[in-house]
């Protein structure tokens, strides 16, 4: 697990938390991993008061799972939360499409064009985390330019079950490669102003999972909530730190 006692920002408790969630959402922290306040404390050479503080904030984003007086895991992947925060995705990024054409200007489309190079690049050197990482800044970029990076922040803050599935999936063969097709194929249809084409693009590009999921679940049996039970979650929007 990464951990670090320079903080790059703010807070020593933002400091905590960003790193704590990034290992959490990249997976270097598998689901189902028990994680104590002590451990944390020691790792990142701070105070046991901002780790129960980020404890608190990741649990309400439904990241950690706390067990008072007893234990804190690492909460495994929910699908029924996935669908949720894919809903959320796609009722954002949906309604920022028309603000884009709007708004967008050549130097955009070329930056953008080089984040569908650089995942490229990514698939070649097996780097998921790069690729999910270009992946998401192709999407921020669609609503920084839109002039909704509030929407942004959200989305990506609620989002924490979906990146980990979508990380998972990329390694699926074909996926990634089908990922940067949907991108060209969504960004020309941006540049040429054809709105109904893109929102047809993008639903597509933003599936559910279907034979996926069986796959993720065989391959991965201990990272899921069953679907009889499990750990459950609320989403709370005060949670944003």
């Amino acid at each position: 697990m990464e951990g670090t006692g320079k903080y790059r920002s703010g807070s020593v408790q933002d400091s905590v938390y960003v790193n704590l969630r990034k290992n959490i959402i990249n997976l270097n922290l598998a689901p189902g991993t028990g994680i104590s306040e002590k451990e944390i404390a020691l790792r990142y050479k701070v105070s046991r008061t901002p780790v129960r503080e980020t404890f608190i904030h990741l649990a309400k984003e439904g990241l950690l799972q706390v067990v008072p007086q007893k234990e804190t895991l690492v909460s495994r992947i929910n699908f029924s939360r996935v669908e949720q925060e894919s809903f959320l995705r796609e009722s954002l990024e949906m309604a920022v499409l028309e603000p884009f054409i709007s708004k967008s200007k050549p130097e955009h489309f070329a930056a953008l064009k080089q984040l569908i190079r650089e995942q490229r690049e990514a698939i070649k050197n097996d780097d998921y985390i790069t690729f999910v990482t270009h992946d998401d800044a192709f999407h921020h970029a669609l609503f920084s330019i839109a002039g909704q990076e509030l929407s942004w922040a959200v989305l990506e803050q609620m989002s924490g079950h979906y990146h980990r599935i979508r990380l998972l999936t990329v390694r699926f063969k074909g996926i990634a490669a089908g990922i940067v097709e949907q991108h060209k194929n969504l960004l020309g249809a941006l540049q040429k102003g054809d709105l109904p084409t893109a929102g047809a693009l993008l639903k597509q590009h933003l599936h559910k999972l279907g034979d996926e999921k069986n796959l993720l679940i065989e391959e991965f049996p201990d990272y899921f909530v069953s679907e009889e039970g499990g750990n459950a979650f609320d989403v709370d929007f005060g949670a944003l730190p």
